[in-house]
């Protein structure tokens, strides 16, 4: 019975601190996984930014800016590329500092910011055009 309660407890304690280096994966692994990782989210950040920015041009040149509606789409677009660009620019500071987990974290809340910014660009597209 005293077993099966260290037993518990040991594990509790690894679900606990999440560390994969206290679970035996090396700590240079550990620090290659959050380095990749933290590529990861910079790379879809970035390519997504360039689609974004794309879409948003184009709901642009079809009058979203001018039309009753979709100018506030336009105006949520640009809100959340803003925000998108600080958290990619943090990302990428971090990256440069080495710290792998804050530059992970940040290149995905600027990727989901990203995305947020691309929803609001395509509907003020389609509503620029009318559904088109």
């Amino acid at each position: 019975m005293r077993i099966k309660q260290l037993t518990l407890a040991v594990a509790a304690a690894l679900v606990l601190l999440g560390g994969h280096a206290i679970a035996g994966v090396p700590a240079q692994q550990q620090q290659d996984e959050e380095k990749a990782k933290a590529e990861n989210w910079i790379t879809q950040a970035d390519s997504t930014k360039a689609l974004v920015e794309s879409v948003l041009a184009s709901a642009l040149e079809a009058g979203a800016e001018e039309h009753a509606v979709a100018k506030d789409q336009v105006n949520d677009a640009r809100h959340w590329l803003v925000e998108a660009e600080n958290a990619l620019a943090a990302a990428k500071e971090a990256m440069a500092a080495e710290d792998y987990k804050r530059a992970a974290n940040m290149g995905n809340m600027a990727w989901q910011y990203y995305v947020k910014a691309g929803t609001a660009a395509v509907l003020a597209s389609k509503i620029a055009t009318g559904g088109a």
